[in-house]
């Protein structure tokens, strides 16, 4: 049982069951949930935690996202309440915890384009930023402008160029905390835009697990085939354990079916890798963030 407390300014959730927290559903306890809810206590949480040393990992959705049975220690912070998005023009300012969807929906309401490629990406800003998030032919560094981040005691100001992002990939400062980020979109056709995220979104509907509680995708794509298209021409498709399998929609996601362990996940990802290796000398490379305490396997 989790104790809560909660002042004015962070609410501060022990012992937290970090299964409830994540997509997938798996995951052991973290020592301490903090939900700051502004920008104001957020940055302050950061520095306190900078000054005393202590551990901090931040989460914002909680999509492909796997923490260990053995839980996590030192402190973590969700952004699930720092959501605010500022529109003016085609200019969009938006806090790290914004959900790409609701920038989406709002930058397509007032006429603008630009953000459409997020359809039915479960994510936030700050994690989107991390790893350069993409689908739908677009990535999100294609509409960001400037980010701002936590680092070594301060907040700081990068440009995109700065970044230098690559595929699923930024080159953000070691140790950086994605705190809000200014993208750039253009004027364009609400009613194509519309469309363009109806058949996104139906797409997306036909083609991968979204009504289970899903890795999203597994592995980085290769260069010379997709993550999806390796797996099942190996054999893993519905390939299961204990409750996780890799889907038998799409190979490149894994789904808890049956109260799946973060070990059954981390096992199935160790199994790809290894096969891929083994029978088509391609190294695999994860999307996936696994953290936590270490499992004690090998």
């Amino acid at each position: 049982m989790n104790n809560s407390t909660q002042n004015s300014d962070l609410e501060i959730l022990d012992n937290y069951p970090m299964r409830k927290y994540l997509y997938i559903k798996v995951g052991g306890e973290a020592k301490r949930l903090v939900y700051p809810q502004n920008m104001k206590s957020f940055l302050e949480l950061l520095k306190r935690c900078h000054e005393s040393e202590e551990k901090v990992t931040v989460l914002g959705a909680g999509s492909n996202t796997i923490i260990t049975e053995q839980g996590i220690d030192g402190v973590v912070i969700s952004t699930r309440k720092l959501k605010e998005v500022r529109i003016d023009g085609t200019r969009v300012e938006a806090e790290c915890g914004a959900m790409l969807s609701s920038i989406m929906n709002r930058s397509i309401r007032l006429g603008l384009t630009g953000f459409e490629f997020a359809a039915g990406i479960p994510g936030t800003v700050g994690g989107s930023i991390y790893m350069n998030a993409g689908a739908n032919g677009g990535e999100i560094k294609d509409a960001v402008k400037k980010v701002h981040v936590w680092h070594e005691g301060e907040e700081k100001e990068l440009s995109r160029e700065e970044i230098n992002f690559e595929y699923r990939k930024s080159n953000l400062p070691e140790g950086s905390i994605v705190t809000k980020a200014v993208f750039e979109l253009r004027g364009g056709n609400r009613k194509k835009s519309e469309e363009n995220v109806r058949q996104y979104l139906a797409y997306r509907n036909r083609t991968q697990p979204v009504k289970m509680a899903n890795t999203g995708s597994v592995f980085k794509n290769p260069p010379t085939v997709s993550a999806g298209e390796l797996l099942e021409g190996l054999g893993f498709k519905g390939l299961c354990v204990g409750g996780a399998k890799f889907s038998e929609i799409h190979a490149n996601f894994i789904v808890n079916f049956n109260k799946a362990k973060a070990d059954d996940i981390i096992a199935l990802i160790e199994k790809a890798r290894e096969a891929a290796l083994k029978k088509r000398n391609i190294n695999l490379v994860p999307e996936v963030e696994i953290m936590g305490k270490e499992t004690g396997a090998a």
